[in-house]
């Protein structure tokens, strides 16, 4: 029997404290900013993202935590720039107004279906996006993806372009709000936190929003009538980590996250379709008519003296930013007409 001292126990009991705080030490906890939209492709790869990556980080002692009451939507993009988090959803449309690269996809009948969209991601847009988060918002996407199709909830009808005259309609892309001008309607901002509220009291009359946002908040029981115009259909998202904050992982943890980030990306493409008509044939279960406008109809929406203004414009802010905006259009409309060949 091996016989050890009072003072002998007491050295083992402190290399054993020393050894977990060096252990504890080690470990590390990454937050992921978020907001509250239960339900939709955002909240389900945002958590999904945490999940997986804890697990595929675990040797290296890395951990990520999802918070979605540190930030209001706004705040996303700005708080990763500026370092106060690690991680978080950065929302295309809630930046549009200073990143035009981040509003094509909003730009008046150029990207309609899902197709479109990876078509213009894959014709080199994905990489410009990619340089614009880089450079003016210090950030590395991690996952990219889009919300479910936007549609147009209203508290009356808006079944023809004569509808839209004098609505109020929240709005949260500068693209859509010039165009919707053109036909008569007047964007008008409001929180999201208040929208509710807004729709009973006539704050607004209506609002675009992805169907699984407006299925899972219930909206559809303050805007009875929802409508598929295909204006600005499909918005993207990205689960973005700081670039600072990436440069101090390991080329494990960062060939982990890389790894985990696009194979849900490719599971979130894959059942994009599945789980948007879930929450189209939710609302539909509770009553409502979905309407959707049919193709002379976005014909006579879509047409050049109401879309080219809304281009040009746009095309005008991305120059200043450095883009050549006529090409860019010009290459994700001839991906979306490949796609439909």
């Amino acid at each position: 029997m091996i016989k050890t001292s009072r003072f002998g126990w007491m050295g083992l009991a402190a290399a054993a404290v020393m050894s977990l705080t060096a252990l504890h030490a080690e470990a590390r906890q990454l937050t992921l900013g978020t907001m509250t939209v239960p339900g939709t492709t955002a909240d389900i790869v945002t958590k999904r993202f945490a999940e997986q990556a804890n697990e595929a980080l675990r040797a290296e002692g890395v951990s990520i935590v999802v918070n979605d009451s540190l930030l209001k939507g706004a705040q996303l993009s700005p708080a990763i720039r500026e370092g106060r988090v690690d991680l978080v959803l950065g929302v295309h449309p809630y930046i549009s107004g200073s990143e035009p690269l981040m509003g094509l996809q909003s730009l008046p009948g150029l990207i309609q279906t899902q197709a479109e969209y990876q078509a213009a991601l894959d014709s080199g847009w994905r990489e410009d996006l990619r340089k614009v988060w880089r450079d003016n918002w210090n950030a590395i996407p991690l996952v990219e993806g889009a919300w479910s199709p936007h549609l147009l909830l209203t508290t009356k009808p808006v079944k023809s372009i004569q509808d839209f005259q004098g609505m109020k309609i929240r709005v949260h892309n500068a693209e859509t709000a010039q165009f919707i001008v053109a036909l008569g309607a007047r964007p008008t901002p409001l929180d999201a936190a208040e929208i509710a509220a807004g729709l009973e009291r006539r704050v607004i009359d209506g609002l675009f929003t992805p169907a699984c946002y407006a299925y899972h908040q219930e909206l559809w029981r303050s805007a009875s009538n929802v409508q598929d115009w295909g204006i600005g259909p499909l918005q993207g998202w990205a689960v973005l980590i700081n670039q600072d904050v990436w440069k101090t992982l390991s080329p494990a943890a960062q060939e982990a996250l890389t790894r985990v980030g696009k194979e849900l990306e490719q599971v979130m493409w894959k059942d994009y379709a599945a789980n948007s008509a879930k929450c189209i044939d939710g609302m539909r279960d509770e009553g409502l008519n979905v309407w959707v406008a049919d193709k002379s109809q976005r014909a006579a929406l879509f047409t050049p003296a109401s879309v080219e203004p809304v281009n040009h414009r746009w095309s005008a802010r991305a120059h200043e930013k450095g883009f050549d905006g006529v090409a860019l259009i010009k290459r994700a409309s001839e991906a979306a007409r490949a796609v439909k060949q």
